[in-house]
């Protein structure tokens, strides 16, 4: 059915609106602070968006 898909969280970058968001280093939030980089635009910071989509909308390219 369409629209029964399971809610998810997934991470977007607050400046290019990207879903390719990495943790910037292994160590992030736990030695050091959460930090995020986006290589589509080169964001690099603290601050990510978080957004919720049905599982099955990220399965047809999001």
């Amino acid at each position: 059915m369409i629209g029964m898909g399971r809610k998810i969280r997934v991470m977007v970058c607050p400046v290019c609106g990207s879903l390719n968001i990495r943790k910037a280093s292994p160590l992030s939030g736990w030695l050091l602070p959460d930090e995020y980089s986006c290589p589509d635009c080169g964001y690099r910071g603290p601050v990510v968006g978080e957004v919720e989509v049905d599982e099955d909308e990220l399965g047809e390219g999001g």
